[in-house]
């Protein structure tokens, strides 16, 4: 429910509202706990609503089973009914509304009667007790208290707040993957592409691909400033039109005031270079400019230092972990820091790994738990599971983990055995495996 009550002590507080910090909440609220979600913006949805991409990504192993089977369904339905994980070409490529993804989430977190939600609510203060976290104040000068935490930010903002550790970009010198504004456009003339059926995996790539040409073109004249080397861009819902996320601006650190504004100024003068580029094509000469996405698409922000680090390594190598909360099928996705356009590198073999509960707590905290992007891995590891199906999975873990551990009572999240968590997930229909 949507509200500002008087109380403002929880079982529960979730702080970010994005898609992590939503299914960690509306998951300790679905296990019994009073549980607050509060969110600095003034709607919840985060990157997905609000700077998206369209793309459902991978959610699927290698042998076509779903390895998110939780919360993550219960908004992308349609994906999970007409698409099994494939790219052949005849496969439909599996987009989302935006607009639609927020109302799901708006329904979702209505629907839970323990579960309070603050927005405009921007923390200011975080009050520890030795190696817990009992307090956070906000901006309009709000209060409130919990035995448990979940920092269900893009960039770690609770745990940095509260002093624990943390790492940002890639090792050599910190920078992070580029930032990219997306925007889309209706009114395709699908009669003049070489391929018409764009909701089709073959059809979007031969669009990239009679793009592409155009974009090199606009680069070689120096007519923008956009980092990538090819065009990318998938189908809008309908099928008329495309979501492109092909714009790229490097040096964007979204825990610097004003980076993030800088950048997107950039991104918005590529978004109209692109356009001017691509309306060269016959198909898209009568293209309108539906919408450019309010915010930008930030990759990447603060990684908090858990009990584990999850790897690059680990994730490319299938990685099985005893203490496993959450699995995710997603390919490392590393879009350079450096421009170009970055490399993509699919999870061999059963095409999925481990997400373990130790990357979940935060090392330097006995009960702040971290349910989104931000948990504990490294810079490639992270590539991988920031996007929506691992950021989901992540949230659903470490909410259900929180409310566990605040009716035991426990005094420190690594009392919480792991065998608790799967089985509660388990019993929530998420996808487990001891």
């Amino acid at each position: 429910m949507f509200a500002d009550p008087a109380a403002s002590t929880f079982d529960v507080i979730v702080i970010g509202a994005g898609a992590g910090g939503i299914c960690a909440a509306v998951a300790a609220a679905r296990s019994g706990a009073r549980t607050l979600l509060a969110e600095r913006g003034s709607s919840v949805g985060g990157t997905g609503v609000h700077a998206p991409v369209g793309l459902v990504c991978q959610f699927y192993a290698r042998d076509g089973r779903p390895v998110n089977t939780g919360i993550h369904r219960e908004l992308f339905t349609e994906a999970y009914d007409s698409w099994h994980g494939t790219f052949a070409d005849t496969d439909p490529v599996p987009v989302y509304d935006e607009a639609v993804l927020a109302a799901r989430y708006r329904r979702l977190v209505a629907a839970e009667p323990q579960l309070t939600v603050w927005t405009d609510a921007r923390m200011t203060a975080v009050e520890r007790d030795g190696r817990r976290i009992i307090a956070v104040a906000f901006a309009d000068g709000r209060r409130a208290s919990s035995a448990w935490w979940v920092d269900g930010t893009a960039d770690g903002e609770l745990g940095a707040l509260a002093g624990a550790r943390f790492a940002k970009g890639r090792p050599s010198d910190g920078r992070m993957m580029t930032a990219t504004l997306t925007f889309r456009v209706s009114g395709i003339r699908l009669d003049l592409l070489r391929r018409p059926d764009i909701r089709t995996w073959g059809g979007i790539r031969s669009l990239r691909k009679e793009l592409t040409p155009l974009f090199a073109e606009l680069k070689a004249a120096g007519g923008t400033t956009n980092l990538r080397r090819s065009v990318l861009c998938f189908p809008t819902v309908d099928g008329q039109g495309a979501l492109f996320n092909s714009t790229a601006v490097a040096r964007v650190d979204p825990t610097v005031p004003g980076s993030v504004e800088v950048g997107r100024a950039e991104a918005e003068r590529q978004v109209h270079e692109l356009l001017s580029a691509v309306r060269r094509h016959p198909a898209m000469a009568g293209v309108a400019l539906d919408s450019i996405a309010p915010w930008l698409g930030v990759r990447e922000g603060r990684r908090i230092i858990g009990d584990h680090v999850l790897t690059g390594d680990e994730c490319l190598g299938e990685a099985r972990f005893a203490d496993m909360v959450a699995a995710c099928a997603y390919s490392v996705d590393i879009h350079d820091p450096d421009g170009s356009d970055g490399r993509m590198t699919e999870i061999p073999g059963s095409g999925y790994y481990h997400i373990p509960w130790r990357s979940l707590i935060a090392a330097d905290l006995d009960n702040l738990l971290l349910g989104s992007r931000c948990m504990s891995g490294d810079f490639i590891a992270h590539s991988s599971y920031r996007v929506i199906s691992g950021v989901t999975a992540i949230g659903q873990a470490a909410g259900t983990a929180a409310a566990l551990a605040s009716t035991g009572g426990l005094p420190d999240a690594r009392v919480l055995p792991a065998a608790a968590i799967q089985s509660a997930l388990h019993t929530a229909g998420q996808f487990v495996e001891a």
